[in-house]
């Protein structure tokens, strides 16, 4: 993926102007195209994150393992910032030949991603009720099917909640991908700093904004969808 650089737009037209204007959605360097790169690159980073966290995360805390170095590993790389590591990143992955994207930003966006769906699995894990997971273990249930059908059922929402948090924070950060080379809707906030153009600038953070809204709205629609129908029931009951 590449950069096109946004041809200037005149410093007087407003921004719903812009915004509504036909012309600014389409063709090679037009908000669709930004958007789908950003949408790509978000999705990818936030689907390794689950992969690579939900099953490390819900082992461990079954195990009732790792609760110290857990902590610390997902402290430590809270305090990383993001726009640095990608920084740092850039002249190794041009050394390699790999150019300026998406390689440091999806590997800073990813550690982004990692502690709050790591630290909501295991909390969500670690704080099902043990009179629960006692009851699967006497009906004969596995460790596996205890952990799969018992703990993690029990555990969805605070881990949709964690992967929610990690999707939202991604994407309104994604946008520091433009000041280092790349594209995304970062790039009309860049293009309008540099050309001077306030209302540009405000045109992309709208944009960021509004997918960063639409991102949460779809998360807590797939919770919805994915919780289980019988934690589904006890959540009703508990709220009458």
């Amino acid at each position: 993926m590449t950069s096109i650089a946004q041809a200037a737009v005149p410093r007087d037209i407003g921004v719903f102007e812009w915004l509504f204007d036909p012309g600014s959605w389409t063709g090679s360097g037009g908000i669709l195209t930004s958007l789908w790169d950003t949408v790509v690159l978000c999705t990818v980073v936030v689907v390794v994150a689950v992969v690579v966290t939900v099953p490390l995360a819900a082992w461990l805390a079954h195990h009732r393992r790792g609760e110290l170095t857990s902590s610390w590993a997902v402290t430590l790389s809270r305090a990383l910032p993001t726009f640095a590591v990608a920084g740092l990143l850039v002249p190794i992955s041009l050394r390699n030949g790999w150019g300026f994207e998406p390689w440091p930003i999806l590997i800073a966006l990813l550690l982004l991603a990692l502690p709050p769906i790591f630290l909501n699995t295991y909390t969500g894990i670690r704080q099902v009720d043990p009179g629960a997971v006692d009851a699967a273990r006497a009906m004969g249930f596995s460790e596996w099917n205890t952990l799969t059908k018992v703990e993690l059922a029990l555990a969805t929402s605070v881990i949709f909640a964690g992967v929610r948090v990690a999707a939202v924070t991604v994407v309104a950060t994604e946008p520091i991908r433009a000041f280092l080379g790349g594209d995304g809707l970062g790039r009309y906030v860049r293009d309008g700093l540099g050309q001077n153009n306030d209302g540009l600038v405000i045109a992309g953070a709208i944009l960021v904004a509004a997918l960063a809204g639409s991102t949460t709205v779809l998360f807590r629609l797939m919770e919805a969808l994915a919780l289980p129908e019988g934690v589904r029931r006890l959540s009703s009951a508990h709220d009458r």
